[in-house]
């Protein structure tokens, strides 16, 4: 018999200090006669608000099996017509395997009129595939309120995760149950303030609950990340106590073990081909470590076409893999990994956080959220990315460094070969290695009505990362066209002559040689004239800026792709006769310290030398992240380099 939720919280009263403060809605049930709500003050400004986001997870034993069902009910009081517009039409995504079942929905008008939704009107359509519930609710009104029920079917899953914060709506709020057979014992962790109780069991029914209110919406910010700040709940399996009170489910050293299996085990066939690729790889050349990974990962993605996209036997079994060079990213970890142990290279499988997405958690071992892989090697502390055909050692994805991993570490048995789990940070580079800088030597010609511009841009570690691929991936025409696109940000000019790059291939990444893209511009679009002045907008010679304004108090941390720094230098010569008035207005000293060291800032000073001025501009950001306390800051350095975008200096005759 299943317990009331008012039986629950009585209990939780009972038996810890958590009840004290728990404020579980137990009247969050579909109401008879459902009433308008009296919405907060603080979010009346909302285009809709989330009165209710209720959900409840069963894991339910029949005839033997055991399937998950999930009871969501949602409640939203609509403000304005785009409030209007987000909730006139419900999405429900359906999942493999899922059953969606019972729905209900209905919209309370303003003066009491319930206006409920015929099940006929729910249809089934896929967008962008995937598959979907849809239904239009009918009569949403400013003031009126839509709410919503189902009942989710769905197979066997130890894990789980649900997410009770949005970037479009508040919510007043959030609450979660998980419920279970009484053997079956869960660890359940909330994130960013959501409350979770101790597990209790009433009527052989394991039940947890948790809960939340005044649930601000967490808009996307400039210079930040959502996910990892959003309030949410992660669950998984822990133990079967019909089988064992202290064996552990689902553990990282169980991942480790199989995934290690999964991706260093090959049949015999597969062994032969592999011999044949490591003897196509000469490492006569190799004197280091290093120059051994960097030829064995450019072989590979020279040779292969990787795509995470394809599935099937064949670019997976790497004997196929090998005739028909095509494979996915099991196949692609695979190869790599047979092909470093035949060749000597002491190697390390990692599964890395997405800094943009959940990190992994060591404490709950949620095998759902390890999911991107790349390459540690200890000999030398650097990475490589199976998948990322556009970067090499060693050079990963950005968005896959600054944040913890787990490193599946070898060890030895006997004669039996595994692996351990270890926790640890996935380093990036250091910062000066990324950079963004630009040469740039200016004249005027004898009308004074053009400028004559040699410029070069100097682009290294991610700095380079979106540049380098058109050399390789793109054909001729296409690299020209984004040769002419690159370098116009120096002087919008079209009149483009004399290109030229050097240390384009992917390899450069190796030694960071720096991508130097040059070019020279006749630009007329940086000069006007005025009665006997000339206005040169110097400024926007180091190409467009972001403007950072803040109407809204900030919400999250910085967080930037990558630490980095942008040196650029300009010089030009004064027209013979004239002078530049307004010199100073090139000199910019914001910055900020932490310790004696510089962390940000935007710096610019000239100097002049007979008659040719130079300026040297710096922009440093030498974090990763910065804490919201230091959000002023860098909006002030930020927008500094937006200010030296709109210098334009004045040259009048003496």
């Amino acid at each position: 018999m299943k317990a009331s939720l008012l039986a629950l919280v009585l209990l939780f009263t009972s038996v810890n200090s958590f009840a004290q403060e728990f404020d579980f809605d137990t009247k969050s049930k579909w109401q008879d006669k459902p009433v308008i709500h009296t919405v907060s003050p603080k979010f009346t400004a909302a285009s809709a608000v989330g009165i209710l986001d209720d959900r409840s997870i069963e894991y339910v034993i029949e005839k033997e099996n055991i399937y998950i069902k999930s009871i969501f009910h949602k409640i939203v009081h609509i403000n304005d017509d785009k409030g209007i517009e987000m909730f006139n039409r419900i999405y429900i995504s359906l999942y493999r395997g899922s059953e969606i079942v019972d729905i209900k929905a209905r919209t309370i008008l303003k003066d009491g009129k319930v206006i409920d939704l015929p099940a006929s009107k729910v249809k089934e359509i896929e967008e962008d595939g995937r598959a979907y519930k849809l239904f239009a609710m009918e009569g949403v009104e400013k003031g009126s309120e839509v709410e919503y029920t189902y009942t989710m079917k769905r197979p066997m899953n130890p894990f789980g995760l649900e997410i009770f914060q949005a970037s479009n709506i508040p919510y007043e709020k959030v609450q979660f149950t998980l419920i279970a057979p009484d053997h079956l014992r869960f660890l359940v962790k909330g994130y960013n303030g959501f409350l979770i109780s101790p597990d209790s069991v009433i009527n052989e029914k394991r039940i947890v609950v948790g809960y939340d209110t005044n649930v601000e919406q967490l808009e996307d910010e400039k210079y930040a990340v959502t996910n990892p700040y959003l309030k949410r709940v992660q669950f998984k399996l822990d133990y079967n106590l019909a089988s064992s009170s202290v064996e552990k489910m689902y553990t990282w050293k169980d991942f480790a073990k199989r995934a290690f299996n999964a991706y260093t085990t090959y049949n015999s066939k597969e062994e032969k081909a592999l011999d044949k690729l490591a003897e196509q790889i000469d490492l006569a050349k190799a004197t280091s470590e290093a120059e051994k990974i960097l030829l064995i990962e450019d072989y590979v993605k020279s040779n292969f076409n990787i795509d995470e996209k394809m599935s099937g036997e064949d670019v997976e079994a790497l004997d196929k893999v090998a005739k028909t060079r095509n494979t996915n990213r099991d196949g692609s970890v695979r190869m790599f990994a047979a092909l470093f142990d035949r060749l000597g290279v002491n190697y390390q499988i990692v599964f890395a956080s997405d800094r943009s997405e959940f990190p992994i958690d060591e404490e709950i071992e949620n095998w759902n959220a390890v999911d991107n892989m790349i390459f540690y090697f200890p000999k030398t502390g650097k990475y490589m990315s199976p998948m990322s055909v556009e970067f090499r050692y060693p050079y990963i994805p950005p968005y896959l460094t600054g944040i913890k991993g787990l490193f599946l570490k070898s060890t030895v048995i006997g004669s039996f070969k595994t692996a351990i789990p270890v926790f640890n940070n996935v380093g990036m580079e250091p910062y000066e290695e990324h950079a963004i800088n630009m040469e740039a030597v200016v004249k005027f010609d004898a009308t004074l009505d053009t400028l004559l511009v040699s410029s070069k841009q100097i682009l290294k570690g991610y700095g380079a990362a979106p540049y380098r691929p058109i050399y390789t991936f793109l054909p001729k025409d296409k690299q020209d066209e984004a040769n002419i696109t690159i370098i116009k940000a120096v002087a919008n000019s079209n009149n483009i002559t004399n290109v030229t790059v050097e240390n384009h291939q992917l390899k450069d990444y190796f030694n960071n040689k720096p991508l130097v893209i040059g070019a020279d511009i006749k630009s007329t679009e940086l000069l006007e004239k005025a009665g006997n002045k000339i206005l040169f907008k110097l400024g926007e010679i180091i190409g467009p800026q972001a403007e950072m304004y803040q109407e809204k108090p900030r919400q999250l941390p910085i967080e930037l792709d990558y630490p980095h720094v942008l040196e650029r230098k300009i010089s030009f010569e004064i027209p013979e006769g004239y002078v530049v008035k307004n010199l100073k207005d090139l000199n910019f000293n914001i910055s900020f310290k932490k310790g004696e060291n510089i962390s940000m800032g935007f710096l610019s000073e000239y100097s002049v030398s007979g008659n040719v001025v130079t300026i040297n501009v710096s922009e440093i950001y030498k974090d990763l992240k910065y804490p919201i306390t230091e959000f002023e800051n860098f909006k002030e350095v930020i927008n500094a380099a937006a200010d030296f975008n709109k210098v334009v200096l004045v040259l009048e005759k003496k």
